[in-house]
């Protein structure tokens, strides 16, 4: 679909900007120092040898659907919870140390000074990694290894309820309908966004605000069927629910904490790590932490 365009690329002045913003600046081809460089192969060829299966997500992600690049320190590899486990053994037998981070989605290996992400869930407790995250994956190569990448969809319906102070994905969100929104399987991630689908829409008026000429890259039926949903939602909902911690573990902290309001988050993380599979990563011997 992009073969061909040319985006504009702006370089501010790099003195000007802090350390934060200056990661955040696009800076072409897609690069990884080469202490991490190897790290990574080491990780990405084991797991490829014992065929784990797992989708590369993250920055390299955004930079193969919208050639955006930010430093990282770290790669984040998607997996489905059951294969968790296999991937932790896996690597390390190549040497890395691997610890279970946060018990309901999060699992890290490090190696040198470079860090692997295990990802099998979202941070909020809302959902796991299922096949489809590698079913409608897209090849490509990193650290001249031949991965899967996420989907489009799926990495945009992880990417709407990050939006904390000090990390917002607004951007991504926005820079994926640009440059993919043609292509996407609205109807997929709609699917994926079920109740939620007030987080899409507001995404998309955020996106008609800061795109005012590429409105087309939302379908028509997309806003339509939206706007219909919300017309027929509920008029009211629970006064004593606060879904903001959905999308910010911290910012609503005083919502929960002070004012009495019902935390969905936390509900939701209990009800993922009392979860058969998830129960089982927790109990596995194969941390070192």
């Amino acid at each position: 679909m992009n073969e061909g365009k040319v985006w504009p690329t702006i370089t501010p002045d790099a003195g000007k900007l802090t350390s934060e913003e200056q990661r955040s600046v696009t800076r072409g081809e897609f690069w990884i120092p080469e202490e991490d460089r190897v790290s990574y192969q080491i990780a990405l060829r084991s797991l490829n040898a014992q065929a784990v299966p797992y989708v590369v997500s993250g920055l390299y992600a955004i930079h193969a659907y919208t050639g955006i690049y930010r430093k990282t320190h770290d790669l984040d590899l998607f997996l489905e919870p059951g294969r968790v486990i296999d991937a932790a053994r896996v690597l390390r037998d190549a040497g890395f140390r691997v610890r279970l981070a946060e018990p309901h989605w999060l699992a890290k290996a490090k190696h040198e000074d470079a860090n692997v992400d295990l990802i099998f869930g979202m941070g909020n407790g809302l959902g796991l990694i299922d096949e489809g995250w590698y079913r409608y994956s897209r090849p490509g190569i990193l650290a001249a290894t031949p991965v899967r990448i996420a989907p489009a969809e799926e990495l945009m319906w992880h990417r709407l309820y990050v939006s904390e102070r000090h990390r917002h994905d607004m951007a991504d969100v926005l820079h994926l309908i640009l440059c993919r929104g043609d292509e996407m399987d609205w109807e997929r991630l709609l699917f994926r966004l079920n109740d939620h689908y007030l987080l899409l829409s507001a995404h998309i008026h955020l996106f008609d605000f800061v795109y005012p000429g590429h409105r087309s890259r939302v379908p028509a039926w997309v806003r339509e069927r939206l706007c219909q949903k919300i017309a027929e939602g509920p008029t009211t909902g629970d006064p004593l629910l606060c879904q903001g911690t959905l999308i910010s573990r911290f910012s609503f902290n005083i919502d929960v904490n002070d004012w009495g309001l019902h935390d969905p988050r936390m509900e939701a993380i209990r009800r993922t790590c009392a979860l058969p599979t998830v129960r089982e990563i927790a109990e596995s011997d194969v941390w070192h932490e």
